[in-house]
């Protein structure tokens, strides 16, 4: 039987994980995986090293974690749009590009540490290595990666959708989700100062849709 000590450690903890999460994805999206320090975490989060070591024993396991926690957020935002009793078809791609998109529109600092993921993967030189997690099905990237190309190659074979014809296509699609997300209240509102919130929002979804569209019309 759990003692009443234990019940209340149990949400402490969670807790405390969940804050130093939350912490690493905004440092992280600031100063990327090599340059932000434990020690800036440790502040942001108000925990000493040791919590920080207790939850997450070495830097590079908290970056699988938040990259893991910022992977299943999206991956659980777009799951309701595969449902395997639809028929795929453009308008379902559309909408889960742009429920992905608007997303990370609303998390600009997630879609702004996936691109520093992603210039961190191909990086041989020295410093911290970040794994690719999007071919490993037992994390959160990996599964909704595989959802996608299955969902998709099951798209082309009804004919519902165009089969693109080179993998350099998809992964240019991939960098227009980050683009306007990463770069929002920064680039944008120098570029667009009269615009609004919400109509960048919506003219986002507008052009996510119409990229969809310019890639897989049958």
């Amino acid at each position: 039987m759990m003692t009443s000590s234990a019940r209340r450690s149990q949400p402490r903890g969670r807790g405390s994980r969940e804050r130093i999460l939350a912490c690493a994805v905004d440092l992280f999206a600031r100063h990327g995986f090599e340059a932000m320090t434990m020690r800036q975490l440790g502040e942001a989060a108000g925990l000493d090293n040791s919590s920080l070591y207790r939850h997450f024993p070495s830097k590079a396991a908290l970056v699988d974690a938040v990259l893991d926690r910022v992977a299943a957020d999206v991956f659980s935002t777009v799951a309701p749009r595969f449902d395997p009793s639809i028929p795929p078809s453009l308008q379902i791609l559309e909408d889960i590009c742009a429920v992905a998109g608007l997303h990370l529109f609303d998390h600009p600092a997630a879609a702004r540490l996936i691109v520093h993921w992603l210039m961190s993967t191909g990086d041989a030189g020295p410093g911290l290595k970040v794994a690719v997690p999007a071919s490993d099905t037992s994390r959160p990237a990996g599964k909704l990666v595989a959802h996608l190309l299955s969902w998709i190659a099951h798209g082309v074979k009804k004919g519902a959708l165009r089969k693109h014809a080179k993998l350099e296509t998809l992964v240019v699609l991939f960098g227009a989700l980050l683009l306007r997300p990463a770069t929002y209240g920064h680039l944008l509102v120098s570029l667009e100062p009269r615009r609004s919130r919400a109509a960048a929002r919506k003219a986002w979804e507008r052009e996510l849709r119409a990229a969809v569209r310019g890639v897989f019309t049958p």
